[in-house]
């Protein structure tokens, strides 16, 4: 009994929803299909040397990782 008058009251707190009527509101912006045919190249090469640029610093990133490991454990 006391949990159906706390859920009343509660439900009291929510807005009412409604549904809505009339014809449906015209889209602010529209999502156009990406240009195939022409590629930025500007941004190709900017991801591509991005990507070449953070392999390159991890490997050397790892290889100085695996140098300061042996030194470490003696292993050199």
């Amino acid at each position: 009994m006391a949990a159906s008058t706390l859920l009343r009251s509660f439900s009291r707190l929510l807005p009412a929803t409604r549904l809505p009527s009339g014809p449906p509101a015209r889209a602010k912006f529209y999502v156009r299909e990406p240009v195939h045919d022409k590629p930025d190249w500007l941004k190709v090469g900017a991801a591509a040397g991005a990507s070449a640029f953070m392999w390159i610093w991890l490997i050397k990133q790892h290889n100085e990782d695996v140098l300061e490991y042996k030194r470490r454990n003696g292993l050199e």
